[in-house]
C-alpha cells in the first residue's frame, strides 16, 4: 500500500470559512463590536492602544471595515524583534524593576490569545470540507495509510477525525490527563501532527505537562474562564501551545519538538506527500528544513512524489507562477503543481490517491 501524508495549510482552514491571518485583527474587533463574550477588558485595552501608538488607528471610531490594520505577523513581529533586541518602544517596556513592567510581554501574550479567540468563533466547517475528505479517505480504506500533518491551530481536521468511529486520533505527544496508551493501543489510530500547536492544547510551564482539552478549544479557557485555567497538579497557570506565523518562530517547546520529530519520522516512511492550502512562504524556514532532510535522508529520494492542491476561485496567474517556483526552486522536479482547489480533492479524495503515483 502507498503511504502517504497530506499536509494542510491556511488554506485548508479558509476554504472552510475560517478567517486568514490577514484579516484577523478586522475579525475579532467585529467580535468585540457584535458579542460581550469575547472581551477581555485589559487585552482589549491594550490591544486598541498598542495600534494607536504604533499604527496610528483608532479603534474607538467603530470604523473596523475601513481601517487598514496591519497583519498578524506584522503585529506581533514588531514585539518579537524588540525582545530579541532587548529594545523597548514608546509606551511599551520591557520587564524591568519597575512593579508593572513588561507591558510588551503581556501584549505579545494577548495578540497570541486574540488569535485564539477569533479562530475559536470561526472554527467551524458548515461546507464540511475536511469530514468529506476523511469520510472518503474511509470509506476506500486509505485512512489508516495517511498521515496529516498541518500548520494551522484550529481544530477543524481533529473534530473531523473525531467523528470517524473506532478511530483515535495520534498526536505523536502523550498528554498528562489522557492514558499514554489511548492512541497507540487502538487498532484504528490515524497520525496527525500538529508542528505549530493546537487551540486544545494545555502546557503547564511547572510540571512539563500538556494536556489535550478534548471536547473544546483549552486556551479559551485563558480569556473566559481564568480561574479554571490552572494546572490540576499544581495549580500553576496553563500556557496556550501556539508558534505565531511570525518569522521568528519559536520551537523550544519540549512537545513540539517532539511532534516535528515524530513528523520527520513519518514523512521518511511515505511514498508521497500532498499539500493542501500551503503556498510554501519563503518565512517558513522550519518546513523547508524538514522537506529537506526528508528528501535526501530517504533510501531511495526519487521514490517520493509530491503534489500541490492550492487553488482557488479568484487567484491570479502571478500569484500562481510564483507559488509554483517556490516550490520547484527549493524541492525539485519531483513536484507536480496541479490546478486543484482543496474543495475539488476533498469531495473524491480517493480517485486522486489513485491518479496519483
Amino acid at each position: 500500500m502507498v503511504k502517504t501524508a497530506i499536509f494542510l495549510g491556511g488554506g485548508a482552514s479558509a476554504a472552510a470559512m475560517a478567517p486568514v491571518q490577514a484579516d484577523l485583527f478586522r475579525e475579532y474587533f467585529r467580535l468585540v463590536r457584535d458579542s460581550d463574550s469575547v472581551i477581555n477588558s485589559e487585552m482589549y485595552r491594550e490591544v486598541t492602544a498598542y495600534f494607536a501608538t504604533l499604527f496610528d488607528i483608532d479603534i474607538t471610531k467603530n470604523d473596523v471595515e475601513n481601517l487598514l490594520f496591519p497583519t498578524f505577523e506584522e503585529a506581533l513581529g514588531i514585539l518579537d524583534l524588540a525582545v530579541r533586541r532587548r529594545e523597548a518602544l514608546k509606551d511599551f517596556d520591557l520587564e524591568n524593576i519597575s512593579k508593572n513592567s513588561n507591558r510588551i510581554g503581556f501584549l505579545r501574550q494577548y495578540l497570541v490569545l486574540l488569535m485564539a479567540a477569533v479562530l475559536d468563533y470561526k472554527s467551524s466547517d458548515p461546507r464540511d470540507l475536511h469530514c468529506s475528505m476523511i469520510q472518503g479517505l474511509e470509506r476506500a480504506g486509505l485512512l489508516m495509510d495517511t498521515t496529516f500533518i498541518t500548520t494551522n491551530y484550529d481544530t477543524l481536521i481533529d473534530d473531523a477525525l473525531a467523528r470517524v468511529p473506532f478511530y483515535q486520533i495520534d498526536y505523536g505527544i502523550d498528554f498528562i490527563n489522557l492514558n499514554p496508551n489511548y492512541a497507540s493501543s487502538s487498532a484504528g489510530s490515524v497520525k496527525l501532527y500538529k508542528i505549530h500547536g493546537s487551540l486544545n492544547w494545555l502546557y503547564c510551564p511547572t510540571c512539563n505537562t500538556i494536556s489535550l482539552t478534548t471536547k473544546e478549544k483549552g486556551i479559551i479557557r485563558l480569556l473566559e474562564d481564568m480561574k479554571n485555567s490552572d494546572c490540576k497538579r499544581c495549580q500553576s497557570v496553563m500556557l496556550p501551545v501556539i508558534v505565531p506565523p511570525t518569522f521568528f518562530k519559536d520551537m523550544s517547546n519540549v512537545f513540539l519538538s517532539l511532534v516535528w520529530n515524530k513528523a520527520e519520522q513519518a514523512l521518511l516512511e511515505v511514498n508521497r506527500i500532498i499539500f493542501c492550502g500551503y503556498s510554501f512562504s519563503d518565512a517558513d524556514m522550519h518546513i523547508k528544513y524538514l522537506m529537506k532532510r526528508i528528501q535526501t535522508n530517504r533510501v531511495e529520494p526519487s521514490s517520493l512524489h509530491i503534489y500541490v492542491i492550492n487553488n482557488h476561485h479568484g487567484k491570479n496567474e502571478h500569484a500562481r507562477i510564483s507559488e509554483k517556483r517556490r516550490y520547484t526552486r527549493f524541492l525539485g522536479r519531483l513536484v507536480e503543481y496541479t490546478d486543484l482547489a482543496f474543495e475539488d480533492f476533498v469531495n473524491d479524495p480517493a480517485s486522486y490517491f489513485h491518479t496519483f503515483h
